[in-house]
């Protein structure tokens, strides 16, 4: 039975699996937190709602890791301390053949210790805030625009202090350039209010990484910009463009920083 196992029964675990058992590709989430009433309570609330928004996904909840043995998928969440790096190496020791989501925006630091440490090889492991930023992007961009974000793909960049940004060059409005759309000025502005968004909240942060945890085993045709670690001596990860093949397979990726086509994110 395909499940996906998530650590972390916080506002974003919690939001991440609504989003999961709402979508309905995978016969099973497991939320799983130390704080066993919290992960059952909250799986029962979205199990209980699943006859009012369609869905049948079996939701459960557990304080127990164990219930992360033979998971297609899993994801750390809410930070679960008090160490990330012993949860990360102990969710790949279960699961040794699932992709390792990392979903909070703070995890860029956790994932180059995990692959410099040896605790989880670069294949398996991504950070998906990247691709949640573009979905900022894109909104704030829209409304700006006066235009629907479908219109809109937001290209974006890492920055210096780990955090995501508005790559401009490849971000496209209504099919045109935002760098003739838009006056400097206005990316300026819109630079200021996504840097004090960040970072994204957890029903953005949620939304992002059952996306990409379904396209790590189903397989997309779409590019998601996520952090990602190529080199293990690197103290932060890059931003990079993936595309994943079944079975939580990398298909293709490339920095974003080297001027790839199809950075930009759009539906």
């Amino acid at each position: 039975m395909p499940f996906v196992a998530i650590l972390g029964a916080g506002p974003l675990g919690g939001a991440l699996a609504y989003a999961l058992a709402s979508r309905s590709r995978f016969d099973e989430v497991r939320l799983i937190d130390p704080e066993k009433t919290l992960a059952a309570g909250k799986a029962l609330d979205i199990l209980q709602s699943g006859p009012v928004d369609g869905y049948s996904t079996r939701v459960s909840g557990s304080a127990s890791l164990d219930d992360a043995n033979g998971a297609w998928v899993t994801v750390l969440a809410d930070p679960v301390q008090p160490d990330p790096l012993a949860q990360l190496k102990d969710l790949h020791r279960r699961s040794p053949g699932a992709l390792v989501v990392c979903a909070d925006a703070s995890h860029h630091t956790v994932l180059a210790r995990a692959v410099a440490t040896g605790a989880v090889p670069p294949d398996r492991l991504v950070g998906t805030a990247p691709t949640a930023m573009a979905a900022a992007a894109r909104a704030l961009i829209a409304l700006d625009a006066d235009l629907g974000p479908s219109l809109v793909h937001a290209g974006v960049r890492p920055t210096a202090d780990g955090r995501c940004a508005v790559d401009w060059h490849r971000t496209v409005i209504d099919g045109v350039s935002a760098e003739l759309v838009l006056r400097r000025e206005r990316q300026v502005a819109l630079d200021a209010r996504l840097a004090a968004l960040w970072p994204p909240g957890p029903l953005t942060l949620g939304a992002t990484a059952a996306r990409i945890a379904e396209a790590a085993w189903f397989g997309s045709r779409q590019v998601f910009p996520c952090w990602w670690v190529t080199d293990g001596g690197a103290s932060v990860p890059g931003v990079h463009a993936l595309r994943f093949g079944p079975g939580g397979r990398v298909r293709g990726s490339a920095p974003l920083s080297a001027g790839v086509a199809g950075a930009a994110v759009g539906r």
